[in-house]
């Protein structure tokens, strides 16, 4: 059982949001401690010590007699991305599709360094897995986790530990946005197939690029099932009903957060291989 939060984190928690939902933006000078202190109903050691913690964020600056500051979005730390891609109660469509973006890139990144730095043991694993993923015995509903553990080989053969505490990061927070994997589909096990053996070639010729083009289209063929499969989950303590959060709609900026407006703004869908 988790620890119940302290009262500075509770206060963290609460300024934090009121940040990312637009109450104060980048720019404006936070109330005075006192003044926060009795509109939240704690002292103002526990209102010093969640301003020190959102400063460590990245999301506001303290400044010695001149009080504290909202910093801009940019300046913040990539641990706030769980926080603001619920703002509001369902997941942010346009983070969700930026965090996709940054996924996509980091895992062939990944593989591409891979097969340049595995060795042949590690390389027999991965491929070991990739036959596993294009088995048509391994059950649809296993599928996920065979791709997740090819993933996290690759990453870890990759030999950046900078790559794995990414994953590690980014990685349950897309689960969390986007729920059930959806099914293939018709024609999805002819497709995954022809994947499979892309890979698998490319792994056997110890081909670099190749291997990071496969592993990009193959993680673009979720993507695309991302935007068309059905979605019966309900929104994350949403106060009304949501749109479908995983269906990567060009969403308006006034559907963000204010200060997201800017770097939130929905990308062109990358081709699908």
């Amino acid at each position: 059982m988790s620890a119940a939060p302290s009262r500075s984190e509770s206060v963290a928690d609460r300024i934090r949001d009121e940040i990312l939902n637009g109450t104060y933006k980048p720019g404006e000078r936070l109330p005075a401690e006192r003044n926060m202190a009795g509109r939240l109903g704690v002292n103002r050691g526990s209102v010093r010590e969640a301003l020190v913690k959102l400063e460590q964020l990245g999301l506001v600056e303290i400044r010695r007699g001149g009080g504290s500051t909202v910093r801009h979005l940019h300046d913040a730390s990539v641990e706030i991305i769980r926080h603001l891609l619920f703002v509001g109660g369902a997941p942010n469509h346009a983070l969700v599709a930026q965090l996709l973006d940054a996924e996509e890139m980091v895992t062939a990144g990944a593989a591409r360094l891979a097969v340049e730095r595995a060795s042949d043991p590690e390389l027999a694993s991965a491929r070991g897995l990739v036959s596993r993923l294009g088995d048509p015995r391994t059950r649809e509903a296993d599928l996920p986790r065979v791709i997740s553990e090819i993933v996290d080989l690759i990453t870890d053969a990759s030999g950046n530990l900078v790559l794995r505490l990414f994953r590690n990061t980014v990685r349950p927070v897309l689960d969390e946005a986007l729920g059930p994997p959806r099914p293939l589909g018709r024609g999805g096990r002819r497709v995954l197939a022809q994947r499979v053996r892309a890979i698998d070639a490319a792994l056997a010729r110890r081909d670099a690029g190749a291997t990071e083009e496969a592993v990009r289209s193959l993680l673009r063929d979720r993507r695309a099932r991302l935007k068309t499969g059905p979605d019966s989950r309900p929104a994350r303590s949403a106060p009304r009903k949501n749109p479908d959060p995983r269906r990567m709609r060009r969403a308006s900026p006034k559907e963000l957060p204010w200060p997201a407006t800017r770097f939130l703004r929905p990308s062109r869908p990358a081709p699908t291989a």
